[in-house]
């Protein structure tokens, strides 16, 4: 993650499926890692970290959604996924600033965080 300089990681069946199982991301290292004291040089098993519970849509929907559904769970991160939960893209809070203006996108933020 901090060679490509990325947030998240989705987790995946395999190369040829790219199912979705999962998503790591930074917050799951740092609380589920760092926060109980586990040494994050050991090695720890992506699967006991990675956050299981998946929030996606269809290449089909709409920013509005996407943002509701990012107010709803409350996640930066929205995956992408065909008709068979294969992954096709990520869509970010960076993705929705660039495709609202930044009024909505400060609703979204505060939806969010709750700040």
């Amino acid at each position: 993650m901090a060679q490509h300089d990325v947030g998240a990681v989705p987790i995946v069946e395999s190369q040829d499926t790219r199912r979705v199982l999962g998503i790591l991301t930074d917050r799951d290292l740092v609380l589920r890692v760092v926060a109980e004291g586990r040494d994050p040089n050991e090695m720890v098993s992506v699967r006991d970290i990675m956050t299981n519970e998946i929030v996606s849509v269809s290449p089909e929907a709409d920013t509005l959604h996407v943002e509701e559904l990012m107010k709803e769970h409350q996640v930066r991160r929205v995956l992408v996924v065909d008709q068979h939960g294969s992954i096709v893209g990520i869509v970010t809070m960076s993705d929705l600033a660039r495709a609202t203006d930044e009024t909505q996108l400060g609703d979204t933020e505060k939806g969010i965080t709750g700040r």
